[in-house]
């Protein structure tokens, strides 16, 4: 992992151009989500402390905002579950006093039960938190919490955030083929989401590889009669269609590909050979693997890439 905490502007398909900000070191979380696009996390925590100084946060976004950008958002996500920091409320704060760039932060909600966490995230412009789950048993098979944690209290929690907050939240449902995807179940979702009173609420499946390898995409078409049961505010999250303003996309297809030519990577590898934040990275696998460029390889509990049609001599 590179130590730069910024990572972006990088295309988002809710978020428009994003500008990314780390609060928290690689797989800090607070869920094992079965979906997780960075992998799987290995030792899931509810403990909030400051992981990374609010100070050392703002002095490299305030570097990199000197440069000649300008994002649609900045937003507060990356690696784990940005609220884990307990200095997210200062953060914000600094990055309002700073720029007029909004502030978005990517939660999974489920530290929305703690009133301090509630109030720590007012400042923000948008908060878009996770809810993959209308029960508590589907709770833990989508997103294998951390000890401690209990799908009523969170979902309670979120009922009261919206009571304080004056900004806009952005619901987001992960769908995941024969766990979450029925009907039936879909009319427990609004029995929760018309308490939330979301501004939005974005249906997401698998488009990019998965900590588990079994985790199946459901068909847009799908996805559309769910939003039909949700309501006017549900929508598919569409997929990213502005044009890019951050260099060159082929030559950074290239870099990709000539590592890959020498051995399937990680995730971690790749952003370790070539020095970029792994969220943007995901960004750019995600064509190459619709265009068969690279395939993904899930080997002993891991997701390795590969350039497609190489054949990998051991995968034990």
């Amino acid at each position: 992992m590179t130590d730069n905490l910024i990572y972006g502007p990088v295309p988002s398909r809710r978020l428009g151009f994003s500008l990314g900000v780390d609060l928290v070191p690689y797989k800090i979380c607070s869920y094992n989500c079965i979906y997780c696009q960075i992998g799987p996390t290995p030792e899931t925590t509810i403990k909030r402390k400051s992981y990374i100084s609010s100070e050392k946060i703002l002095s490299q976004l305030y570097k990199r905002l000197k440069e000649d950008i300008r994002p649609d958002f900045i937003t507060l996500g990356g690696s784990g579950e940005p609220t884990l920091n307990s200095e997210i409320a200062d953060i914000i704060t600094g990055i309002k006093s700073h720029t007029d760039v909004p502030v978005a932060v990517l939660t999974n909600g489920s530290l929305f039960m703690d009133e301090k966490v509630r109030k720590d995230l007012c400042g923000a412009d948008v908060v878009l938190p996770s809810f993959d789950a209308c029960d508590e048993s589907t709770f833990l098979k989508i997103n294998r919490p951390a000890s401690g944690l209990d799908f009523g209290k969170i979902a309670n929690g979120m009922i009261e955030f919206r009571k304080i907050y004056s900004g806009e939240i952005w619901l987001e449902i992960f769908i995941v083929k024969g766990i979450n995807d029925t009907e039936s179940m879909i009319k427990k979702f609004k029995q929760w989401t018309d308490k939330f009173a979301p501004d939005k609420i974005h249906l997401n499946t698998a488009v990019r590889p998965t900590a588990e390898a079994d985790v199946h995409t459901v068909s847009e078409d799908k996805l559309k009669i769910f939003c039909k049961i949700l309501g006017k505010k549900a929508e598919v999250v569409a997929s990213f269609k502005k044009e890019t303003k951050n260099g060159s996309l082929k030559d950074i297809r290239k870099k990709i590909i000539n590592m890959l030519e020498r051995r399937p990577c990680t995730l971690a590898d790749i952003s370790a050979g070539l020095g970029w934040h792994q969220n943007e990275i995901l960004k750019y696998l995600e064509p190459m693997i619709t265009d068969k460029d690279i395939e993904v390889l899930h080997i002993t509990g891991k997701m390795f890439y590969q350039k497609k049609g190489k054949i990998t001599a051991d995968q034990s």
